[in-house]
């Protein structure tokens, strides 16, 4: 049975009910007697419907609420995501919305925190200094959606009612461009590298495989003896950017656990990094040993670049460049898609099926220019003949 009642409050009405044995006001601000009823009646149906609001829920910062959220959120998440989402927090939620209440974030709030954070306009942390900079699109849409989420667990919890993020528009993602590498390209590449790191390169041409997962690739995950050599993806090798911290981690995606198969001439220039290491030792390390860092190996890729003539080239391009070599060998966007461990043939097809359809041209292309001597007359003719004879045989 219900405990809620309506009572006067100075010159307005409001709605109470018992909360583990407190006096709790629902709302309050009514000015007659009869709109408290109306109201009342409204919430004791949402009671037993069972979409009640907590009362006062939506009345926490959201500070506050996303310290209730975290520790529970934050298991879920690999390392890396628990270092990126808490900078996002920290660094552009809640210095500007961290001290409104949940009830207080509405669309109007949401769409002016996205363009302030494309103008780069707002405050910073206290802790931090200097101004505060305009944010990629994408960084943006990664804020957006961390927001949405933590609204989404308020909805969950019953303090607010809709998600204020639903209709943001959010600037537009301007796609990164694909660069694939021919092979005088990747020969000059190679050769600008220093020897130490050329078979590593050399990996991510010939397999495909994410940076983290090559230089994060264990000695016990590659057999060089097997007829066909082959490595196996488990875990990949991250630095968390805030700490510098380097962890081991599962794959990216589901289908990111995978075997790829290389050829000799790498199986080769592997065997020599794998003589005499325990099967838990990394494969690619440091020239004066311990783990690969990126942040030291970008340095000798930049100037390797440049040396090559293929400046602005990123690490990521290797592995478009394996991708474009597979298609351009006809080889079927699901066995890609397998190769790459990624999560749906659905993006394989997003990111490459372009490809796919310069390599059709160019073999309808060739078609074209081999039958260029063959008149249509004497086609047709032939065709009559075959006619013919089909005919005859028929009799």
């Amino acid at each position: 049975m219900t405990t809620v009642w309506i009572e006067k409050n100075g010159p307005v009405y409001r709605i109470r009910d018992l909360v583990r044995g407190k006096k709790v006001t629902i709302q309050t601000g009514y000015p007659t007697k009869t709109s408290a009823k109306n109201a009342m009646v409204q919430f004791r149906a949402e009671q037993l419907q069972g979409n009640a609001l907590m009362p006062r829920g939506g009345q926490i910062t959201l500070a506050d609420f996303v310290g209730e959220w975290w520790p529970s959120y934050e298991k879920t998440l690999k390392p890396t995501a628990v270092n990126s989402e808490g900078n996002r927090i920290r660094n552009h939620l809640l210095p500007i919305l961290g001290h409104l209440t949940l009830d207080e974030l509405d669309g109007q709030v949401t769409q002016q925190w996205v363009n302030d954070l494309e103008a780069g306009v707002g405050p910073w942390p206290e802790s931090t200094r200097g101004r505060r900079k305009p944010l990629a699109a994408k960084t943006i849409s990664n804020c957006h959606g961390l927001l949405h989420t933590i609204c989404g667990a308020a909805i969950a919890a019953k303090r607010i009612r809709l998600n204020p993020c639903s209709s943001t528009m959010l600037p537009r993602r301007e796609p990164k461009e694909m660069k694939f590498l021919s092979d005088p390209e990747i020969g000059r590449l190679i050769t600008a590298l220093p020897p130490h790191w050329r078979p590593l390169v050399m990996l991510l041409v010939a397999t495909g495989l994410r940076w983290g997962e090559a230089i994060g690739l264990r000695a016990g995950r590659v057999d060089l003896l097997a007829a066909r050599p082959r490595l196996t993806v488990v875990e990949q090798l991250q630095e968390l950017a805030s700490t510098g911290e380097l962890v081991f981690q599962s794959p990216k995606t589901a289908k990111g656990r995978r075997t790829v198969s290389f050829t000799t001439k790498v199986a080769l220039l592997l065997t020599p990094l794998i003589a005499g290491k325990k099967s838990d030792e990394v494969v690619f390390t440091a020239p004066k040993g311990g783990m690969v860092r990126t942040r030291n190996f970008r340095r000798i890729w930049v100037k390797a670049c440049e040396e090559a003539g293929l400046p602005g080239l990123r690490i990521h391009d290797l592995r478009h460049t394996h991708a474009a070599i597979l298609i351009s060998a006809g080889r079927p966007l699901s066995a890609i898609s397998r190769r790459l461990g990624h999560s749906s043939i659905a993006v394989t097809d997003l990111l490459y099926g372009h490809l796919r359809e310069e390599v059709d041209e160019g073999i309808l292309a060739a078609i074209e220019e081999a039958m260029a001597g063959v008149r249509a007359e004497d086609l047709e003719a032939e065709l009559d003949e075959e006619l013919t004879d089909v005919l005859a045989d028929a009799a």
